[in-house]
């Protein structure tokens, strides 16, 4: 017999979601040469992103990287056998641990690429030796791609895996996942503390580039 049980906190679910919508709005607005409005977005990615790697320390137990990491062999396996999993599978974990990894680049590179404008220059454009700018500039721009790339593939899999095994994409909005009654309820935190160091993060990256930021729009 199988129940739903609670899987994912809301930590979890407004990260993984506020990506989607983060990623769309921050590759419109490259694109389309809204500079502030793209560093903008990239400081509340950045403040998301780096409350999400605490988190995956501290937080819930299907958060945490402990939980879904992996070894190759383990994900090559459930990819040969696939079902349901209480949290992130072995080969859903290495996804997210590469879009975590792609994410992180982004925004690194983003603060020193440049764009020959001081709205868009990266705010560490000006402290770094030329040679260095040239090459983050170049890695900002192919990344975005392999960030893309990966995007595409991880939804892909969602969509197999919820018609053919486990509604993973429903879990995703409800935080709950069928299980059998046998199965153990993993424990789960509260989210107020990842919404507060995202509060924190975000005033931070307001006080040292947003409040300029904000006069370009």
């Amino acid at each position: 017999m199988l129940v739903k049980v609670q899987v994912w906190d809301l930590a979890v679910r407004v990260f993984h979601w506020s990506q989607v919508v983060l990623l769309a709005a921050l590759w419109y607005t490259g694109n389309e040469g809204l500079m502030a409005q793209h560093q903008l977005l990239a400081y509340t990615l950045a403040a998301l992103l780096i409350a999400r790697i605490c988190w995956g320390f501290y937080g819930s137990v299907t958060a945490r990287f402990s939980h879904f990491a992996a070894s190759p062999l383990a994900a090559v396996r459930y990819l040969r056998n696939p079902k349901p999993v209480l949290g992130h599978n072995p080969a859903g974990g290495y996804m997210i641990f590469a879009l975590l990894s792609l994410l992180s680049v982004q925004i690194l590179s983003g603060l020193a690429t440049f764009d020959n404008s001081y709205i868009s220059d990266g705010p560490l454009v000006r402290h770094l030796a030329e040679d260095w700018v040239s090459l983050a500039s170049k890695i900002h721009k192919l990344n975005i791609d392999l960030i893309l790339i990966c995007v595409a593939v991880h939804i892909l899999a969602a969509i197999w895996h919820s018609i053919r095994h486990d509604n993973v994409i429903g879990a995703m909005v409800t935080g709950r996942s069928k299980a059998s009654t046998s199965a153990k309820a993993p424990s789960l935190r509260a989210s107020w503390s990842y919404f507060a160091l995202v509060a924190v993060l975000l005033t931070v990256f307001y006080l040292w580039q947003g409040e300029m930021l904000l006069k370009f729009i």
